[in-house]
């Protein structure tokens, strides 16, 4: 393989060399992801403490969860009606007191576990405004040729942080306290909060005036009417269901495979081995005149990953086929995200990127559920087949019913276009 060649598969960093603002906001989401790390292993670790119930744990996550959800489409109306700049410094402030607040009850006596529920749900509420508010922001600092380079970059560090920081959350907590974990997390979110305020004002082009429910409902509208975007966003919905393997594994390593807790840990990383792979080698993702098409085969590709980990109770074949899933994920992720960002109108991009987060959310958990009921009926070997195999035939009558999606060639560049054209 030529240099050339290589440079084109290589992740493409030009939307970082060519944009200020951009890398405000790639060092914001990283440092931002990794303080939600923080938040991640320790919410559940001190509740589990204080209370000693995986019950309690599970209804704090439900409770987060659903802030998110509120906060992710409440968040679209708000970047299409007031500053997205704004939006998102007071997102991410909210965030930050209400981590000092966990800090601060962490480190007293006696501390509260109301205290703990109302801030976790702040702070989902915080998180799913300045995410959806960050996602509406990017298409006004880049050039539409980028948006696959950076969704991949976006990818890769969401990916290494949501590996890199529930360990060093970990670290920080056995060598010290949730308190100290908590106070991290206040302090990331002074460096996020810094990062947005030096970017410029980003208004919306046209102000949504409407009521806030009728809004979100708007936005919805728009992608049920528009082939490309709702295309688009079912299929996002279905690769997010396949995201309930992870339900599967602790029974499939042990009931399966009698695999222990390394070789666990080995299966549960091989997708976002596959994932960082997939990212590395995005470059040609900006390029290609096939986005749509490959959006349904990569899906179909991290669909079959996860039935060839069903089709032979052997630990490399599992591990493979996870890798394989994760591939899949990553550049269907990167494309989709392309996509949403290219044929979005500019006054629905906020309300589009809170559908684009409420797809994620619903689908991860609906497929967690999925998952779960299956694995209950036939075994979790069976239920990995079952599962993979179910997502390939869905996958392949959605390629063959959503023509406007399949047959959609991706962004290409005025130059080249005007050069065929003529």
């Amino acid at each position: 393989m030529t240099r050339a060649q290589a440079s084109r598969f290589a992740i493409d960093l030009s939307p970082l060399r060519g944009s200020r603002e951009f890398r405000y906001i790639f060092v914001a989401r990283t440092v931002s992801i990794f303080g939600i790390g923080m938040i991640l292993v320790a919410v559940p670790l001190q509740v589990y403490d204080m209370t000693g119930s995986t019950f309690a744990v599970g209804t704090a996550a439900v409770a987060v969860g659903a802030a998110v959800f509120v906060g992710t489409l409440f968040g679209g109306v708000l970047a299409d009606r007031f500053d997205r700049r704004v939006v998102i410094s007071i997102a991410r402030s909210v965030a930050g007191v209400a981590f000092a607040l966990l800090a601060v009850n962490a480190f007293v006596p006696t501390p509260q576990l109301w205290a703990i529920y109302v801030c976790g749900v702040i702070d989902g509420l915080a998180g799913g405004v300045s995410s959806t508010a960050l996602m509406a922001v990017i298409p006004s600092l880049l050039p539409k040729a980028k948006m696959a380079a950076a969704g991949a970059l976006m990818t890769v560090m969401a990916d290494l942080g949501t590996v890199a920081s529930p360990a060093l959350g970990g670290l920080i907590i056995a060598s010290s306290s949730v308190g100290v974990a908590y106070t991290v997390a206040a302090l990331s979110a002074v460096v996020t909060t810094y990062c947005i305020a030096r970017l410029p004002s980003l208004p919306p082009p046209v102000r949504n005036t409407e009521n806030p429910l009728r809004s979100v409902a708007g936005g919805f509208s728009y992608a049920a009417h528009d082939p490309v975007v709702g295309g688009t966003l079912l299929v996002g919905f279905c690769a997010m269901m396949l995201t309930g393997w992870n339900v599967l594994l602790p029974a499939f390593a042990r009931e399966v495979l009698d695999a222990g807790p390394a070789l666990t840990g080995l299966l549960y990383s091989a997708p976002a081995i596959g994932a960082l792979a997939g990212s590395l080698t995005s470059g040609w993702t900006g390029t290609t005149r096939r986005s749509g098409l490959i959006v349904f085969a990569s899906s179909i590709v991290a669909a079959a990953g996860l039935a060839g980990v069903g089709a032979a109770p052997l630990f490399l074949v599992a591990f493979l086929g996870l890798v394989a899933h994760g591939f899949g994920r990553v550049i269907g992720d990167i494309l989709r995200y392309a996509i949403i960002q290219t044929q979005t109108p500019e006054e629905y991009r906020g309300r589009m990127a809170g559908v684009w987060g409420a797809q994620i959310s619903t689908g991860v958990a609906v497929g967690a559920l999925v998952a779960g009921v299956v694995g209950s009926l036939v075994g979790p070997q069976a239920a990995f087949l079952v599962y993979g195999l179910a997502g390939v035939v869905v996958l392949g009558l959605l390629a063959v019913v959503l023509r406007g999606l399949r047959t959609h060639a991706g962004h290409q560049p005025e130059v080249q276009v005007a050069a065929e054209s003529g």
